[in-house]
């Protein structure tokens, strides 16, 4: 019965979340559902981690397992802290924003992250800094006892092995929670712990809903050195990233920016030699995914009709978020001009994909292996025309 009482809130709580991301406009998109059918328990969910904003379409994950397990999450102090809707997802619908800081104030969303048995850890490498190192290990390998204790019971657990959303594009350095967690139960209680890889990647740079990719993996038990778990985590989380079309579209576009800034010459665009360049680059892409040279990939894209409301959206995008710079320059055409300045812009680690998210995304697709990404984007001789190309909608280099 008190079985049957925890599923019955976990599947109130997850429905929660798969209403919030409805209400975010997230449309999830599974694969490898097969993964998620008779699954060894108890289990490591060991999930990518770029945002706050993807948490949501992960219910879609839950709702897809079979059996469904009870289960612990490891994470951040800030989802017990009262105010984690309002300070996470700072959408900029009005209303939205004004329901999220309504949840909050009520204490709804800290007492299902309570009863969803969420428990907080500190991350010491980015808060070694204001508290004792001593002190933070004592406490952080008191974290991880409780986590560890939980699972020897038979509880499964979700972790965020990267430990961090900051970064500048693409898989993080692998934290050690989950080896920790595998290695530990498996001494003392001498019981195997799975690991259930699970990568997310968002399609974020278009205007309306977003996409978000869930690339499930095959469970694993694994056993090998703190050193070599990691790497082999980290590289089977890496075969499950998604291409997404906000990656292709942003390499693109740093591809183009990188071009005018070496030749000092200003790039204009039309929404034609856009459309045209990125068919190639996506019919070459998807030839290296069936191949399995690259990664999982949004095979939609290969349909024009969606492909081109997706280059419509990044452009939109774009223009609102002055990567791009509308003109005609007298052709009657809708041309853009690339603000080479704005895309190529460095920041710091922690504030990098909120400051120049075009930038982060460009970096996810190369992250990947830019030997097999870079010659798919040769545009050199592609941009390389002559200003008088303008009057037939053409793009330019412009002195």
């Amino acid at each position: 019965m008190k079985n049957k009482c925890k599923h019955l809130i976990f599947d109130i709580a997850i429905f929660c979340f798969f209403v919030a991301g409805r209400l975010m406009h997230q449309r999830p998109k599974l694969k490898g559902r097969e993964n998620l059918t008779n699954i060894p328990l108890p289990i490591i969910f060991t999930v990518t981690h770029d945002s706050y904003f993807e948490i949501p379409s992960l219910s879609k994950v839950y709702q897809a397992l079979k059996p469904r397990p009870v289960f612990t999450v490891m994470a951040k102090g800030d989802f017990l802290s009262g105010n984690y809707l309002s300070s996470n997802f700072r959408v900029k619908n009005p209303f939205l924003r004004s329901i999220f800081r309504i949840f909050d104030k009520s204490g709804i969303p800290k007492i299902f992250f309570k009863i969803m048995n969420v428990s907080t850890i500190h991350r010491p490498f980015l808060e070694s800094a204001v508290k004792n190192n001593d002190s933070m290990k004592r406490e952080v390998s008191g974290q991880i006892t409780h986590f560890k204790e939980a699972i020897a019971q038979g509880m499964s657990t979700l972790v965020f092995p990267e430990g961090t959303t900051w970064g500048f594009g693409g898989l993080k350095k692998i934290r050690s929670s989950a080896y920790q967690l595998v290695s530990s139960t498996f001494s003392q209680y001498r019981k195997k712990v799975y690991v259930l890889p699970i990568n997310v990647k968002v399609d974020r740079l278009v205007q309306g809903c977003k996409d978000v990719f869930i690339n499930v993996g095959k469970p694993q038990f694994i056993i090998k050195s703190k050193e070599e778990f990691n790497q082999h985590l980290h590289d089977t989380l890496q075969r499950l990233h998604t291409i997404t079309f906000s990656q292709i579209g942003a390499y693109y576009l740093k591809k183009a920016a990188v071009i005018g800034s070496r030749t000092r010459k200003e790039i204009i665009l039309s929404r034609e030699i856009v459309t045209g360049h990125i068919e190639k680059i996506v019919s070459d892409m998807y030839s290296k995914v069936k191949g399995k040279i690259l990664p999982a990939f949004d095979v939609n894209l290969i349909d024009k009709e969606y492909l081109t409301e997706k280059i419509n959206g990044f452009l939109e995008y774009c223009t609102r978020n002055n990567y791009l710079i509308e003109t005609s320059r007298g052709t009657g055409t809708e041309l853009y001009i690339i603000n080479r300045e704005k895309v190529l812009t460095q920041y710091p680690a922690k504030v990098f994909r909120k400051l120049n998210p075009v930038g982060f995304h460009a970096n996810e697709l190369v992250s990947i292996g830019e030997q097999e990404i870079e010659p798919l984007f040769n545009i050199s001789g592609f941009l390389d025309t002559q200003a008088a190309g303008l009057k037939s909608g053409q793009g330019a280099y412009l002195n």
